[in-house]
């Protein structure tokens, strides 16, 4: 079939098909969402599905923004930064008990259901309401459910239960959060005063209560103030929950709550992974009986790390599978979101013919179909905006991006999606670009036994000269190598491990087996997996960056 070469047009520098990064995509993320049917999921009040997994770029934020677009009554978005949370962390009581070994969740898991209950009820009384809104969103209620019958009784328990908190309880959202834990906070002081005497300040001073405080009193104090973060679950959890139910009974108009950039700073590390974990559990109780939806956006890698470091004796982590939904991509879609893409972009000055990635690249590159490079290069909606940008770029006063501009592009992706990696997991794995240097010059894939005890050591001692702090991951695990306490062998199952948990290589663990990728569905390669007869395969996106030669060896 004859391709269509846009006579009239020409790319220019400041041309794009749109940003990386969907917050920064303005309106051509509605002009050009591509529907994969997750946006049917997470619609549906009744699906389990509430948690959007997956790595960075799959297109989280892209889902949530669309479903904002479609239902813009009924869906809130809170931000965590602005939750002021870190009031949390710097309390010196709460942090004084937690060492204790208290288990926060039940406070944490109120703050989440009170916020999410008030942000709810204020959505509904701000649209159904308004002839009564001088009277107040309490005194809304207190009409809302008069009457005798036991359901209006339970009710106004509920609302009563509300109306402890205060009118100050109905302010925004962050000036609310201080609220509750003060109240909480000032509940364990008055139990701890009660209890401990003089001996409180011991605690309340965010002193070690270790020799302070006898075995028994150590124990009052976690039995006291257990009681108190517990009693504070049962009151609210099944009235204010049954309120809510009742106000939202309308099927046809589901709310949504959406949360997004959970890995980032909003709080201190120590306290964000019991948070997370607290909003996960708080996020599956609203499942199918309030007609409201928490959906929270979680990268793959956070989701295990908030599970492993708040994991509790005879925690399940299955129970939580048939609450994701992960974004996966084919082929088919990928290109559909490029070429949905260079339409908008082409007909906001071409508009005489409909104009996709197919009619301005070559039909092929290095002897295979335009469309499998892109793929296996770009396999995530972020990855071909960036990837197309490169070729816009190269290919700038022109119409068509022949073979040599698309291949000028990949080498600027390349380098781009490299810089890209270290950052997206420099908190866990800081200098990954440093140790990325075993690949130079490398074969695109190979054994992992064909890299020597010796090379290593030269690696990790040269990166250790240039970077004497420890940090942390692997970084330090290569001093450790560097100093004779860690064999070569252990470092570099450790570090192919992290390269394949980054998504930098997929791992053969078999000559006839496929190279498993950590983002692929099903059970993911483990450290004591890896020996030398595994096999490495460099990921495309990475290959010209990390200078590997593309002659693939045999496995």
């Amino acid at each position: 079939m004859a391709v269509k070469r846009p006579s009239g047009f020409k790319f220019t520098r400041l041309d794009t098909i749109g940003a990386p990064d969907a917050e920064m995509d303005g309106d051509i993320l509605a002009s050009c969402f591509v529907d994969t049917g997750d946006l049917a999921v997470i619609q549906d009040p009744g699906d389990r599905r509430v948690i959007l997994l997956g790595r960075t770029g799959t297109g989280k934020t892209a889902l949530l923004r669309r479903l904002e677009l479609s239902h813009p009554d009924q869906t809130i978005t809170i931000r965590p930064e602005t939750l002021a949370l870190s009031h949390i962390a710097n309390s010196q009581i709460l942090n004084s008990v937690s060492a204790l070994g208290i288990n926060l969740d039940p406070l944490f898991k109120l703050l989440w259901r009170h916020v999410f209950v008030v942000e709810l009820l204020r959505r509904y009384f701000d649209q159904h309401a308004v002839a009564n809104k001088e009277e107040g969103l309490l005194a809304w209620l207190q009409s809302f459910f008069s009457g005798t019958s036991r359901e209006a009784r339970q009710s106004q328990k509920a609302i009563e239960y509300l109306r402890e908190w205060g009118e100050s309880f109905w302010e925004e959202t962050e000036y609310r959060v201080k609220e509750i834990t003060r109240k909480i906070e000032s509940e364990i002081e008055e139990s701890l005063k009660a209890s401990l005497g003089g001996k409180y300040t011991n605690v309340s001073g965010g002193k070690s209560t270790r020799g302070l405080l006898s075995d028994e009193e150590r124990l009052e104090v976690a039995n006291r103030t257990q009681e108190v973060v517990s009693r504070a679950q049962v009151q609210d959890l099944t009235q204010v929950m049954q309120l809510l139910g009742q106000v939202l009974s309308n099927r046809q108009h589901p709310y949504f709550i959406v949360i997004d950039q959970l890995d980032e700073n909003w709080v201190e590390e120590r306290v964000r992974y019991q948070l997370i974990k607290a909003l996960i559990l708080t996020a599956r109780e609203f499942i199918g009986g309030t007609n409201a939806k928490i959906i929270l956006a979680i990268r793959r890698d956070l989701i295990d790390r908030v599970f492993r470091l708040t994991r509790d004796p005879g925690f399940q982590e299955e129970k939580f599978v048939g609450n994701y939904l992960p974004l996966t991509w084919t082929r088919d879609q990928i290109l559909n979101v490029l070429d949905s893409r260079v339409r908008y972009l082409v007909a906001r000055r071409y508009t005489k013919q409909p104009v996709g990635y197919r009619d301005v690249l070559p039909e092929t590159f290095d002897g295979r179909n335009i469309g499998d490079v892109i793929f296996e290069f770009a396999p995530r909606p972020r990855d071909v905006i960036a990837l197309f940008n490169c070729c816009i770029q190269a290919g700038a006063d022109k119409s068509y991006i022949g073979v040599h501009e698309f291949s000028i592009a990949l080498g600027e992706y390349s380098r781009g999606r490299l810089r890209a990696l270290a950052d997206e997991w420099n908190a866990d794995y800081p200098r990954l670009l440093d140790y990325a240097a075993i690949f130079k010059g490398r074969q695109v894939s190979f054994k992992i036994g064909s890299v020597t005890g010796n090379e290593l050591e030269d690696l990790c001692l040269s990166i250790a000269a240039e970077h004497p702090a420890r940090e942390r991951g692997i970084h330090t695990m290569g001093h450790a190598v560097v100093e004779g306490d860690l064999s070569p062998s252990a470092f570099k199952e450790a570090l192919f491990h992290h390269f394949y948990k980054t998504g930098l290589v997929g791992l053969k663990m078999s000559p006839d087996s496929r190279a498993s990728w950590v983002n692929d569905s099903g059970q993911p390669v483990v450290r004591s997996q890896i020996t030398d007869e595994v096999g490495v395969v460099l990921h495309p996106a990475y290959r010209r960056a990390l200078g590997a030669s593309e002659h693939r060896s045999q496995l």
